[in-house]
């Protein structure tokens, strides 16, 4: 079986309220990024946030660079940047342009997120719900997908709903999408979006891959910490790669842990599964990030 790569999503929006070892400047997620490098991350993804609040600096090129360059002195792991919305779609991946653009970084890596997800889910006892959407449009994320081309950044797909695996095949018939795809499937037991984190949802992603494409998937669940390991055990033994990270679980089946020892937590079902675990230079390989 393929070797097994492992995604480290180590702060997104978590807090050091949830877990006092969310990292959040730059220096505090340089060590966290390295460490879980040395535990056996292959990717590492983490959000630009200051230092002292934890507040989100989304596009903060300065942030950015200044972790990325520390972490490199220390390890090769694959690193990326989040991006926002509600801005457009200029704005939204300028940070990215620059990030790649800047020869002390050249930033190699991005996830373009695709579809539309109503966020949150129903509250049966108000009557109500959130009221909040997260849209990419198919223009704004083929723009991405064109700029970050032409800049030399290789893209991965997030989707939230198994219909958005019918955007990357559209995608794909565009030209904009190529074999090996890579693709992160979010789930979650609390927001009512996509099936269920379970074999039966998983398997409704993975029955839309056409046949004959290489697809390297990548599975979480947030907040769904009690469906999380449990997600992530059908990755390791079905051939997909495991997402992790205090970024999406910050307590994870009742513990407090670090980021590492999260990553640990992979490794460790990779191994029961009979499976080796990717270095990033094998990741590269393996998305067809390399020439």
């Amino acid at each position: 079986m393929r070797k097994l790569m492992i995604e480290a999503a180590i702060n997104e929006l978590a807090s050091k309220e949830q877990n006092p070892n969310v990292p959040y400047g730059p220096e505090e997620v340089a060590r966290d990024a390295i460490a879980c490098a040395k535990a056996g991350a292959t990717i590492v993804h983490f959000h630009a946030r200051d230092a002292d609040t934890g507040e989100q600096l989304w596009q903060s090129v300065e942030t950015y660079a200044q972790a990325i360059k520390l972490i490199r002195r220390e390890c090769d792991a694959i690193l990326y940047p989040t991006y926002r919305s509600g801005v457009a779609k200029e704005q939204r991946i300028a940070h990215i342009v620059s990030l790649a653009d800047d020869p002390d970084v050249r930033l190699e890596l991005a996830t373009l997120d695709l579809g539309a997800t109503n966020t949150g889910a129903p509250d049966p006892t108000a009557g109500e719900g959130s009221a909040g959407a997260y849209v990419n449009t198919h223009r704004d994320v083929m723009y991405f997908m064109r700029t970050l081309r032409e800049h030399g950044v290789f893209y991965s797909l997030g989707v939230r709903d198994v219909g958005h695996m019918r955007h990357i095949q559209a995608y794909a018939e565009a030209g904009l999408v190529q074999s090996p795809w890579a693709v992160k499937i979010f789930m979650s037991e609390q927001d009512a979006h996509g099936p269920l984190p379970d074999a039966r949802g998983l398997m409704m992603y993975l029955d839309m891959v056409p046949p004959g494409v290489e697809c390297h998937w990548f599975v979480t669940t947030y907040k769904s910490a009690t469906a999380h390991s449990r997600i992530n055990m059908l990755a390791a033994a079905m051939g997909g790669h495991i997402r992790t990270g205090l970024g999406d679980n910050p307590v994870l089946d009742g513990r407090v842990l670090t980021n590492a020892q999260q990553v640990e937590m992979a490794v460790d079902l990779a191994h029961k599964a009979g499976r080796e675990v990717a270095t990033p230079a094998e990741g590269r390989q393996m998305m067809g990030m390399t020439a």
